[in-house]
């Protein structure tokens, strides 16, 4: 097992270069939100996978901790980690356009199919069956979640492959899960006090919304890998998450205000982790 020492000294540095590259990124580009700022962004999320392997160049005894090797259940968690954030976005949108708070500028749903008017999706846009739709948008989930876990192996490297176990060792299941979600929230703080992500709520955002959300989808991240033995679903359920989740959710139209958009994501989110905590745990006892 870790030191608590050990244990500190890691988060410590995973936070401080992340925070810094952030901090960079906003006096440089002016913009956290700019095509400049781009750039800056993905080496904040490379930045976890070096400070990690550096990390265990001088703490050789835990590299016995990483989940890295999937086991045969990696095929049904890679294909859940595309299907839930799916899923996540499309009951959003429902319950926003049920309520009228918003419409999507992507699809308009009838009996007989959906009419697809924009976004990038494999199979095509136009009116198309339900079956087809479905196919549409599981493939163009999955193709964008791939490309996307490029990148974001560079976080799930240290969340998921390295991190998780050693909180989970340290404080148990259920504080780990959370501890980790936290952190991993607060990884982001320079970017969502800057207005990343909830521009029109930034405190708010930064230390309830963001953290609500992120801790809730570290329970569902922890299944995949715990289920897995591997980062690696975690990694495409990232890039799903950044992908096709974000992409549909963002591109609903809202009749009032974005917190709505907002409660509604993370509302959905945390029903999905309370659900994966219950498979998790029912997964230790076994």
């Amino acid at each position: 097992m870790t030191t608590k020492k050990q244990l500190i000294s890691y988060i410590g540095l995973l936070l401080l270069v992340s925070w810094s590259i952030q901090i960079l990124a906003i006096i440089v580009t002016g913009d956290i939100n700019s095509d400049a700022a781009r750039i800056w962004l993905v080496g904040t999320m490379i930045s976890p996978l070096i400070i990690t392997l550096l990390f265990l160049t001088k703490n050789k005894n835990l590299k016995k901790n990483i989940l890295l090797k999937p086991n045969s259940q990696v095929f049904i968690t890679s294909f859940m980690a595309v299907l839930v954030p799916i899923i996540i976005a499309f009951v959003v949108l429902i319950i926003l356009q049920n309520f009228g708070f918003g419409q999507s500028d992507w699809f308009t749903f009838s009996i007989s199919g959906v009419h697809i008017s924009g976004g990038p999706f494999i199979l095509g846009k136009g009116d198309q069956s339900w079956f087809l739709f479905a196919i549409n948008i599981f493939i163009t989930g999955a193709a964008f979640a791939l490309l996307n876990s490029i990148v974001a192996t560079g976080e799930e490297f240290a969340w998921r492959g390295l991190l998780q176990s050693l909180l989970i060792d340290q404080y148990g299941l259920l504080k780990g899960i959370l501890i980790l979600g936290f952190i991993w929230s607060m990884w982001h703080l320079p970017a969502l006090l800057n207005g990343y992500n909830y521009p029109d709520n930034p405190i708010l955002g930064s230390f309830i919304l963001f953290p609500i959300r992120l801790i809730a989808t570290s329970f569902f991240y922890a299944w995949l890998t715990q289920k897995s033995r591997s980062f690696i679903p975690a990694a495409i359920a990232h890039g799903a998450l950044n992908g096709i989740q974000t992409g549909i959710v963002s591109n609903i139209k809202m009749n009032n205000s974005q917190i709505y958009e907002n409660i509604i994501t993370i509302a959905v989110t945390v029903f999905v982790g309370i659900v994966f905590f219950y498979f998790l745990k029912q997964n230790f006892r076994d």
